[in-house]
């Protein structure tokens, strides 16, 4: 059996009052934190990429919509599910290629372009 999840008083305490001056250090969001949602104009020179994941016994299809200027601004969406790996497969990549502005793929977006630092 799993042992039971303990905290020392000290660490308690200390989540206890970060959780109470949160109200004090968080502030409304304005208008333009919106900006992505109503400002669309950027999808149209995003670089489509088709990710398969197994979720539940099913392969799902999503589709990851990325800003080839600034990559860490993304949509990503769930398209569908399959049972056979081959056929989401195929499932995701003519979805790609007619989600994507370009059908070639020219437009790719690469780790480089993230400047992170993963040290």
């Amino acid at each position: 059996m799993k042992p039971l999840f303990t905290m020392d008083k000290t660490a308690y305490a200390n989540m206890l009052a970060g959780l109470n001056s949160q109200h004090f250090t968080e502030r409304k969001g304005n208008l333009t934190d919106f900006r992505l949602y109503y400002d669309d104009l950027w999808l149209s020179d995003t670089a489509v990429i088709e990710n398969l994941r197994l979720y539940r016994g099913e392969w799902e299809v999503e589709l990851i919509f990325a800003y080839t200027v600034n990559p860490l601004k993304f949509i990503k969406r769930r398209i569908t599910s399959h049972s056979c790996p081959k056929r989401a497969a195929q499932q995701a990549h003519f979805m790609r290629r007619l989600a994507a502005k370009d059908q070639r793929g020219t437009l790719t977006v690469s780790a480089n372009q993230l400047n992170a630092c993963l040290n």
